[in-house]
């Protein structure tokens, strides 16, 4: 209902605002795409960050991993984020009039996400050296 829409507009604010490409939603997961690993972590980042100040409905602040506690950092809904980078094979999904990516880099972003504690942003080896490399990502981590 209104939580899972609250959700779907930061995820694709965020998208949106870090040139992102959304290739697919499962149920309330996003597959995404960025240009870089640094506007794929922003996007993470940013996602996390935003996810706290929203003013969830309060029948969900009960539930376990959704309660309220800023001490913690913890505001509603909780997502895990898994980012990897490399080359993905495409196919167009006739039926949905979009790109959809699949092979080895998009099983591994899935897995990085499955181990990611919900509120935080898990990335690979590959995706960490990459973003450290750019000028932007430091600065990046040092405001969060």
């Amino acid at each position: 209902g209104d939580a899972l829409r609250m959700h779907n507009r930061v995820m694709r604010e965020h998208i949106y605002s870090n040139q992102g490409y959304e290739v697919k939603t499962i149920g309330d997961a996003f597959m995404v795409a960025f240009p870089t690993s640094s506007s794929a972590c922003c996007f993470g980042l940013g996602v996390q960050e935003a996810l706290v100040q929203v003013a969830w409905p309060s029948e969900i602040l009960h539930l376990p991993h959704c309660c309220k506690d800023l001490s913690r950092g913890w505001n509603g809904l909780r997502v895990r984020i898994g980012v990897h980078k490399g080359t993905v094979d495409v196919d167009m999904n006739h039926v949905a009039g979009r790109w959809d990516y699949y092979g080895t880099t998009v099983n591994m972003a899935a897995r990085i996400e499955s181990v990611c504690i919900p509120g935080s942003v898990a990335v690979s080896s590959e995706v960490y050296n990459d973003a450290f490399a750019s000028e932007h990502m430091p600065s990046m981590l040092e405001s969060v």
